[in-house]
């Protein structure tokens, strides 16, 4: 009889501390829940405050910042360049005013009234071929 009650303490003592461990996971979960969310918070914080910092950039020059403050301005570009192109390949063109798509065939933006130009074609590049005799090789280096 005592041998079960040895394996019953036994078992009640583990289960005890299972159940301890599983509310403490619980809770360290849900700790790092709130963290994560807060750390959220901070971060669209900074990120307004970047954007804040960089709209304003003229008023504000900073030496220590030019360089992102290019990288970004660069990187806005490209964006733009980007969706031009994708409603050049859509068949379309850009207003240059108020950046709607208009048809190749508007002569003015239905939305503002701007003279939208047609956009020149791009050069099609010819295809050349390099003549085998032409390439020279160099001793070190694999054919």
């Amino acid at each position: 009889m005592e041998f079960f009650n040895k394996v019953g303490s036994s078992i009640s003592n583990k289960s005890k501390n299972v159940a301890r461990k599983a509310k403490e996971l619980a809770e360290i979960s849900s700790l790092n829940n709130q963290i994560n969310a807060q750390e959220d918070i901070i971060n669209k914080i900074c990120l307004e405050i970047g954007k804040t910092v960089y709209e304003k950039r003229e008023a504000f020059p900073d030496t220590e910042l030019e360089e992102k403050y290019n990288a970004t301005s660069n990187a806005y570009a490209e964006i733009t360049r980007l969706k031009s192109k994708i409603i050049f390949v859509k068949g379309a063109k850009q207003c240059p005013n108020c950046g709607i798509e208009v048809p190749l065939t508007s002569s003015f933006c239905p939305d503002c009234g701007t003279a939208v130009p047609t956009p020149e074609p791009e050069p099609e590049i010819e295809d050349f071929v390099i003549p085998p005799d032409s390439i020279i090789y160099h001793p070190n280096e694999p054919n």
